[in-house]
């Protein structure tokens, strides 16, 4: 017995839905067989400027130089402006190995390094140029050795944030007398707390995300900052005031956890190692540029910026030099100035 099976031709809602489902598969075929692949590892980096602050700059290129350079395999993520804290609790977080990374000044890290206050003796160094032959030399190796054997964190390379320049609420800083009675800002710092005091200043500690709003309640009077700072953290507003002091280098380090690293490939040890290093030259050409513009936008708006007698202030801070010989040993203190013969 034969069967005649009928042959039906697919209705026009049934061609369309198949002609639907075939364009989906033609446009998003190749996206869901190659779904996107998440990064081995995460780096945190927490920053207290804010997005295009020198600092940043330096930052922004790591990241393109590691996230390239690993082929996705690490990913890097940038925290500015203290959403993770100040830089010394920045700091003790990258030791205990619940951040990755963070920049912080030399003056803030030198609470699990002594040595490194020796940066911010004032007048220590010729200009900024003779301070990166210091640090980029065999005195940083030094610390950067020390500072890992003893605290658990390496330093991949030395920022700036430029010449401290005084700047004030008050009145013009031209010689030291102009000083007396100034309640001056200072970070975690021996040497910058005795020199404010040995020239007649009341060193004032705050963390520096409270110094706008110290500057605007009369907390304190005025700080020690790159005209850089001056002009990015709108300091000019309440502090009218600027002297060019040349007091001490704004000396920063670009730091990362040892535990952290040493889990990490060699490979990528190597890779952030060298990217860290290679990124303080960002961090340097964008400080010296936007010095250049700072100094330029104050006097536009109508900032008084004197020039003081510098060696009237070299020598009333000798003393200053004197206890720095003693606390860190007139060896160590006669090295850095020694470093400085060719610059």
């Amino acid at each position: 017995m034969t069967h005649n099976l009928e042959t039906k031709r697919p209705s026009k809602l049934t061609q369309y839905g198949l002609a639907a489902v075939g364009a989906f598969a033609l446009t998003f075929g190749s996206t869901l067989a190659t779904p996107v692949v998440a990064a081995k590892y995460d780096i945190k980096i927490a920053v207290t400027t804010p997005p295009g602050y020198s600092y940043n700059v330096g930052l922004e290129q790591f990241k393109k130089q590691v996230e390239e350079g690993s082929n996705g395999d690490i990913s890097v993520t940038i925290f500015p402006s203290a959403q993770l804290g100040n830089e010394v609790e920045s700091g003790k977080n990258v030791q205990l190995g619940t951040l990755e990374m963070t920049v912080i000044s030399a003056s803030n890290l030198s609470p699990f390094y002594e040595k490194l206050q020796v940066l911010s003796v004032p007048y220590a160094f010729k200009s900024l140029s003779c301070a990166f032959d210091v640090v980029d030399g065999p005195i940083g190796t030094e610390f950067e050795k020390e500072l890992a054997e003893r605290a658990g964190i390496r330093i991949l390379s030395w920022y700036t944030f430029g010449m401290r320049q005084l700047f004030n609420s008050k009145r013009d800083v031209r010689t030291v007398a102009d000083l007396k009675g100034l309640k001056i800002r200072v970070p975690a710092s021996k040497m910058l707390e005795a020199t404010w005091k040995t020239l007649g200043a009341i060193p004032s500690p705050l963390p520096f995300p409270e110094v706008f709003n110290g500057l605007q309640q009369g907390v304190i009077d005025g700080d020690a900052l790159p005209v850089a700072s001056i002009h990015q953290f709108k300091f000019y507003e309440p502090a009218k005031h600027v002297s060019l002091a040349n007091v001490a280098v704004g000396m920063s380090t670009f730091v990362v956890g040892e535990k952290f690293l040493q889990k990490l490939p060699k490979e990528y040890q190597d890779l952030i190692i060298k990217a860290g290093r290679e990124s303080a030259k960002a961090n340097r050409d964008a400080e010296a540029s936007t010095t250049v513009e700072a100094m330029t936008f104050l006097k536009d708006q109508g900032v008084s910026i004197v020039e003081p007698d510098l060696d009237e202030f070299r020598n009333a801070l000798e003393p200053v030099m004197n206890m720095a010989k003693e606390s860190f040993g007139e060896d160590l203190v006669n090295r850095v100035l020694e470093a400085q013969s060719d610059c």
